[in-house]
C-alpha cells in the first residue's frame, strides 16, 4: 500500500497554523491518503496549513483529484423519445423520491408539476427537446438560462465535451474545528467520496424547474457542469467507493466532509437508519467518534449542515485556502452547484 509522506508547505503570516502537527493529525493523514487510492490523484496529498470557516488557523490535507468517478460510468441523463425507457435516460428528484427520467416522465411533466407550460417534445415525432454535446455543458452551467436557450428543454453535458479536464482541490481539516454555534453551511459543498467526485449541497431544483428546463442526475445520483465536473446531488448506496466500518453492523464508509468528519452511508447494514441523529445528520459512536450519516438521494439534501468549521473546495490546484472569505463558505469562485 502506498503511503504519501506529509510535506508541508511555506506557511505565509495569515495562514499559519496556530500549533505543530499532532501525531493523531500525522495518523489521520495516513489514513486518508489510503483511503482516496481509489481517487484518480492529480500529484499527491499533502499536508498543507489552512485557514477554516470561522477562521481558526489549522493543518489540512491539500489532495486534488480528477473531478470524475474513477469506478462507475456516468449518466445516461436525457432520453431522446418518449418511448425510451429507464435504461436510456437518468434521475430527477420529485417531492423527497427519486424518479427514472424516462421518456414517460418527459412526456407527462405538464402533470407532474401542474404546470401547461411543459412541452419538452415534438408531438408529431415523440423526439424531446435536447440540448447536449458543448452546448448541453454550456446551458449546464448556467441554470438561470441567461445563455438565450429557450425552455423546455432536457439538459445533458457529459466529461468529454467540457473541453478540458476538470480537476477539484480539497483541504480537508485534520483535527475538526468546533464552530461558534452556528452551523456550516452545505452551499459550497459537502465534501468528497473516496471515488474522488464531490458531495454536493441541495441542487437548485427551484431555479431550474423554473426556466422548464431539466438537467436529470444519473443512476448514482450525480451530474456534470463546467465549473465542477461530476458531482453527487444524492448518495445512492450501490454506487461508488466504500470502506468498511472499524464497527460490526455500521454503514460503510463513503467519504469525509469539509470539516474533517467522516461520511457514511443513510443505513446501517440491518438496513435501519440510526434513531440518535442530531441536526446535521451526525451522531458520537464507540469506536468511531463523531460522523454523519447521508441523507435519502430524493431529498436533495445529503447533509442539511456541517458541525465543525470547514475548509476549502477550489479549481485551482496551487490555491491556498482561506474559508473564512465569503461568508464562512469555501475560498475560491462563488459555488454553482446546479
Amino acid at each position: 500500500m502506498r503511503i504519501w509522506i506529509p510535506l508541508i508547505a511555506a506557511a505565509t503570516a495569515s495562514a499559519a497554523p496556530a500549533v505543530a502537527q499532532t501525531q493523531a493529525e500525522l495518523d489521520r493523514f495516513a489514513e486518508l491518503s489510503a483511503l482516496y487510492q481509489s481517487a484518480t490523484i492529480v500529484g499527491e496529498p499533502s499536508v498543507e496549513p489552512c485557514i477554516l470557516s470561522q477562521g481558526a488557523q489549522a493543518h489540512c490535507m491539500k489532495i486534488t483529484v480528477v473531478a470524475a468517478p474513477s469506478d462507475h460510468i456516468t449518466g445516461p441523463y436525457c432520453p431522446l423519445n418518449i418511448n425510451d425507457t429507464a435504461e436510456d435516460g437518468g434521475t430527477w428528484f420529485v417531492d423527497g423520491e427519486v424518479r427514472d427520467v424516462d421518456g414517460d416522465f418527459i412526456a407527462n411533466l405538464a402533470e407532474i408539476y401542474q404546470d401547461d407550460a411543459w412541452h419538452m417534445f415534438d408531438p408529431e415525432t415523440g423526439d424531446i427537446y435536447v440540448r447536449n454535446n458543448e452546448i448541453g455543458c454550456i446551458v449546464a452551467g448556467d441554470p438561470t438560462n441567461e445563455t438565450g436557450q429557450p425552455d423546455n428543454i432536457c439538459v445533458d453535458c457529459s466529461l468529454g465535451f467540457i473541453g478540458k479536464t476538470v480537476t477539484r482541490t480539497y483541504f480537508i481539516p485534520l483535527s475538526p474545528v468546533p464552530t461558534d454555534g452556528q452551523k456550516g453551511d452545505v452551499h459550497g459543498g459537502i465534501g468528497v467520496a473516496l471515488n474522488g467526485v464531490k458531495v454536493e449541497g441541495p441542487a437548485p431544483l427551484e431555479l431550474i424547474l423554473g426556466e422548464h428546463t431539466l438537467g436529470p442526475f444519473d443512476d448514482c445520483g450525480g451530474h456534470i457542469n463546467p465549473s465542477e465536473g461530476y458531482h453527487y446531488h444524492g448518495i445512492q448506496e450501490d454506487c461508488g467507493a466504500r470502506a468498511d466500518a472499524a464497527l460490526s453492523g455500521h454503514a460503510a464508509r463513503l467519504g469525509v466532509a469539509l470539516d474533517g468528519y467522516d461520511l457514511y452511508d443513510q443505513h446501517d447494514l440491518d438496513g435501519t437508519e440510526p434513531a440518535d441523529l442530531d441536526a446535521c445528520r451526525g451522531h458520537m459512536t464507540e469506536g468511531l467518534g463523531y460522523h454523519y450519516h447521508v441523507e435519502a438521494a430524493g431529498t436533495n439534501e445529503i447533509l442539511p449542515c456541517l458541525t465543525a468549521q470547514t475548509g476549502c473546495s477550489l479549481d485551482d490546484p496551487d490555491a491556498s485556502c482561506n474559508a473564512s472569505i465569503g461568508g464562512g463558505r469555501p475560498a475560491g469562485p462563488p459555488p454553482r452547484n446546479d
